[in-house]
């Protein structure tokens, strides 16, 4: 019986983690279902897409930083963060934050943010830069965003998962 209620605080505790943050997008453009037309990568775009500006709430105490780690879920070379992964440094005490868009296909970020690693997609001659927004060419792959926040030694305090879209 003991061993039972102790395995079931940990998982309660690790799903505690799992989903202490609470992502909504902020434009009505993106909806999780599909990937806007005018978000994706230049190969398929006028211009380069953007990330989605995301509010992001339940912000543990200690968190510094988010970090957004950008994934292709469905192409494995570009998992796992291979499409960027970059941060969003925080106030002292944020619970809540808007994180704007950020241009992809460039290393110019907007205040706050910061490289934590360049896209991978160089590798198929896309253009270099801190993210690559989505660039399938509407093969109906997924892409997601993993959303971490760290302490100011980047140890984790909560993580969520979230869908982006097909393209």
């Amino acid at each position: 019986m003991k061993k039972s209620i102790i395995l079931g605080s940990l998982l309660f505790a690790s799903s505690t983690f799992a989903s202490g943050l609470s992502v909504q997008f902020v434009d009505t453009k993106w909806d999780g279902i599909t990937v806007p037309k005018d978000e994706v990568c230049s190969n398929f775009n006028i211009k380069a897409g953007s990330t989605p500006p995301l509010k992001i709430s339940n912000i543990p105490e200690n968190a510094t930083k988010l970090i957004f780690t950008y994934s292709d879920k469905t192409f494995t070379k570009m998992d796992n963060g291979g499409h960027g992964v970059i941060a969003f440094n925080l106030a002292k005490n944020t619970k809540e934050v808007i994180v704007p868009a950020q241009q992809g296909e460039t290393f110019e970020l907007k205040e706050g943010f910061e490289v934590v690693n360049a896209h991978t997609g160089t590798r198929f001659k896309k253009t270099p830069g801190a993210y690559l927004a989505p660039c399938s060419g509407g093969k109906g792959n997924t892409y997601q965003v993993t959303i971490s926040a760290v302490d100011s030694s980047n140890k984790p305090l909560a993580s969520t998962d979230l869908t982006l879209g097909k393209f």
